[in-house]
């Protein structure tokens, strides 16, 4: 659709309001988002845990300059892939980001899939700021070694229940940032997370399929693509330079292919679990933004045109 066809009144920014373009994997959320910021003269804040890392480029499928069209982006390439990332920097980050948009006149457009950055930063939940205190993160980290994650995770049942029911058992990372949050601050950590109100409105526009079949289709899809364009090497070099990060760890592809360096799967198996975690992801992603009551969804395997029908979306919001 170009400008020439749309009606240009209808189009005009929404005031104060941030567009969410969310949901799961290879749903098409990076092209609907650089489409929207064409028309509505907008900028584009990633919202996407992996976008973040400089150099994770194939594998996140991260936009590539000529795909960018010209738009802004905003919350990628911000950090190294040994570096910690906390979602509190992110919410910072963020929020200066649509603060620069909104006096520029345009419109932020936020375009991801992790559930957790997008609460922080446009649903105003706020992460405690605690420094880091390295001398417990290695006690913990130590006594995880000796005695396994889930004596940490029994630690922080004991401490605060509501918040070890939130983080998984293997998620040591996180368990050793909620203890060590709550060592500084002497309150649970889930009292010390709490949502405040945002300054701005936001229009949720979320992606999602009817047949979850075309799903992994897509999915399996781009990781050939990813592949021919070179997945392997770029992991490869990661890997070599960074070795084992929790970034790299973390981020679905770059851990397979790890694993397949390491000799613990063959080429195929490594394969087989990326399409296999990219749709558990997929999924979760989904289960994560059904909560949210203010979604506008979008069938993408029923919508012919999925700019037309975000900005139908749009224009309805301002009736």
């Amino acid at each position: 659709m170009s400008l020439e066809k749309a009606d240009k009144d209808s189009l005009k920014r929404p005031e104060n309001t941030v567009i969410a373009v969310v949901g799961p994997t290879s749903s098409g959320k990076t092209a609907l988002s650089i489409e929207l910021a064409c028309l509505l003269n907008g900028e584009v804040i990633a919202c996407d845990s992996r976008n973040i890392y400089r150099y994770m480029d194939i594998g996140t499928a991260k936009p590539t300059k000529e795909e960018m069209k010209g738009i802004r982006h905003h919350l990628i390439d911000v950090a190294d892939p040994d570096s910690v990332f906390t979602v509190a920097e992110y919410k910072r980050q963020g929020r200066k980001a649509i603060d620069d948009i909104f006096a520029a006149g345009k419109i932020p457009i936020v375009c991801g899939g992790t559930g957790f950055y997008s609460r922080a930063l446009l649903e105003g939940l706020s992460i405690p700021e605690v420094a880091p205190n390295q001398e417990l993160r290695e006690k913990l980290n130590s006594e995880a070694e000796e005695k396994g994650n889930e004596y940490l995770h029994d630690l922080l049942m004991q401490k605060d229940p509501e918040a070890a029911a939130k983080i998984k058992a293997n998620d040591r990372f996180r368990i050793v940032r909620a203890l060590e949050v709550m060592e500084a601050l002497a309150i649970p950590f889930s009292m010390a997370s709490k949502k405040e109100p945002v300054p701005f409105d936001v229009l949720w526009i979320g992606l999602t399929f009817e047949d979850r079949t075309k799903l992994k289709e897509r999915i399996i899809e781009r990781l050939k693509i990813q592949i021919e364009d070179g997945l392997e090497a770029e992991v490869r070099s990661l890997y070599d330079r960074y070795g084992k990060t929790r970034s790299l760890q973390n981020a679905v592809t770059y851990k397979q292919f790890i694993s397949y360096f390491e000799k613990e799967i063959s080429y195929e198996e490594a394969f087989e679990e990326c399409v296999k975690h990219n749709y558990q992801l997929a999924r979760k992603q989904l289960i994560w933004f059904r909560s949210n009551p203010e979604m506008n969804w979008l069938k993408v395997d029923e919508t012919p045109d999925l700019l037309e029908a975000a900005l139908e979306i749009i224009r309805a919001s301002k009736a």
